[in-house]
């Protein structure tokens, strides 16, 4: 009988259990983010069984992110509609509080790097893809930061037609088609 089957299911199962309650106590934190004895004692896994899947709190919180930027990443270059925009902008907007540490705060250049690196990642085989992923996830930080902690005031659909107007002036300003 063969189990490599059902331990597959068992690993991607705790992983995605330790993602959740993870993603559940980001949100429901006052205090930022959880550490590794509050997310394991939370799932009810071990600690050992927590390293068996993360290498830390960071690259949890990074895989975490990953999901959000990327979709805003997405949205920036043109492969997701603006209403996505707009229902990512009510979300970090809905979150503004706990997200001022990621947007605003000492995260901020971690996230942002996150932000490039995906923007990268959706910008393959165009011209001066690093320039440009730079470019845009600096203008979305600044842009989100001001808006998260209160210097700057739009709705969450002016945010997304801004964010993507912007993006679009960045990348329309070296199209990919020029050598």
């Amino acid at each position: 009988m063969n189990n490599a089957g059902e331990k597959s299911d068992t690993r991607l199962a705790t992983r995605t259990l330790i993602f959740t309650t993870f993603n559940r106590l980001m949100l429901e934190s006052q205090s930022g983010r959880p550490r590794v004895a509050e997310i394991v004692a939370e799932a009810g896994v071990a600690r050992s069984t927590f390293y068996d899947h993360f290498e830390g709190v960071e690259a949890l919180f990074d895989e975490s992110m990953s999901m959000l930027l990327g979709q805003v990443a997405q949205c920036l270059v043109g492969y997701r509609s603006q209403e996505d925009m707009v229902w990512l902008m009510e979300h970090i907007h809905d979150n503004r509080e706990r997200g001022r540490d990621m947007l605003a705060g000492p995260g901020a250049q971690r996230t942002e790097t996150l932000l490039a690196r995906l923007l990268m990642r959706e910008l393959e085989g165009r011209r001066d893809v690093r320039l440009h992923a730079i470019l845009i996830a600096g203008m979305v930080m600044a842009a989100l930061g001001a808006w998260v902690t209160g210097k700057l005031a739009a709705s969450p659909t002016a945010m997304a037609e801004r964010l993507i107007a912007t993006a679009q002036a960045i990348l329309g300003a070296c199209p990919a088609d020029a050598q």
